[in-house]
This record gives structure tokens, C-alpha cells and sequence, in this order.
């Protein structure tokens, strides 16, 4: 049994503490999450230890959201796609607070985040899994996850449906 659990971001979590390192990431967990949930816009869900009491201290978020994005031309991509956007499942933000880092948490939410993509994409219809990397250096930690870009140098990577189903 797995000492954490993945919940919805709700007012129980504590947000101000959060802390990945990366400003613009813990500033929208802080400021903008939590009303993109409620909205409807977007939903992030945040990594917990099992039975923490509020106000549970998170140990790493992820947001997802559907998208609709121009893929021709894009790695892995079927052929044939139609001229208007297609749909996909975009990873908003994933981050992990500086005090787990090296713990493997970026890849349990990540895992996490490509089993609900998977489950959406099969029930719904899209193309797969996109990420715009924050960094230069999470650009390489999405592509040891089969994530490709879109275009030489470019932040903005792909998954293909059929890699969030068959892969890890």
C-alpha cells in the first residue's frame, strides 16, 4: 500500500507552503489552481501522504486540461489528420516541492497524469499527451518518458495516445 494518495486540489491542501523551486509553477498552484478547479477550466490534483490532516502539506501537483491543438507534421502523429485542431489532453503544470526532490515523485505524477490522460483520450477520442516544459532541463525529463518535440528546439512536447496506454 502506497504511503501517498492523489487528490483533487480543494481548500483542505496547503498551498502556501508549496515550494518547487520554480516561482511561475508555485505561484499558479498558490494563486490560479485552485480557482481553475472550481471553474471548471482545468483540474489539478496534488500528491499527499496517506491520512494527512488538514491543512495537508502537498507533496506534488499536476494540472490537466483538454486542449484542441494543430498536430500535423507533429512526431508520431497519425496520417490523414483533418485541417481543424484535433483533440488532446495538455499537462499544464507538474512540480514537485524542493523537499522531495531526488524521491521520484516527478515520476509518480507523471505516471499518474498519463494513466488519467489515457482513460480520457479512450473514452472521448484525441490524440495523446502535450506538455509545454517550463525549462530547457524538463525538457529532458519528459523525452526519458518517450515525450518528443514538436520541432527542432522547441519546449512544447508530444505523447501519442498509444504510448500513454502501452507504455509505463
Amino acid at each position: 500500500m502506497s504511503p501517498f494518495v492523489l487528490e483533487l486540489l480543494d481548500a483542505s491542501h496547503d498551498r502556501k507552503s508549496f515550494s518547487s523551486g520554480l516561482a511561475s509553477v508555485d505561484d499558479y498552484l498558490k494563486q490560479t489552481a485552485r480557482g481553475h478547479t472550481d471553474k471548471g477550466v482545468s483540474l489539478t490534483r496534488v500528491l499527499v501522504v496517506a491520512d494527512s490532516m488538514a491543512p495537508k502539506p502537498i507533496l506534488g501537483f499536476f494540472t490537466l486540461t483538454p486542449c484542441m491543438v494543430e498536430a500535423a507534421g507533429w512526431p508520431e502523429v497519425p496520417k490523414g489528420l483533418p485541417r481543424n485542431p484535433v483533440g488532446a489532453v495538455l499537462l499544464g503544470r507538474l512540480a514537485v516541492d524542493a523537499s522531495m526532490h531526488g524521491h521520484g515523485i516527478a515520476t509518480r505524477l507523471l505516471a499518474l497524469a498519463r494513466r488519467i490522460a489515457a482513460g480520457s483520450l479512450l473514452a472521448t477520442g484525441g490524440i495523446g499527451m502535450v506538455v509545454d516544459a517550463a525549462t530547457v532541463e524538463l525538457v529532458g525529463f519528459y523525452q526519458r518518458y518517450g515525450f518528443r518535440s514538436i520541432a527542432e528546439d522547441s519546449m512544447r512536447l508530444f505523447l501519442p495516445t498509444r504510448s500513454l496506454i502501452t507504455d509505463p
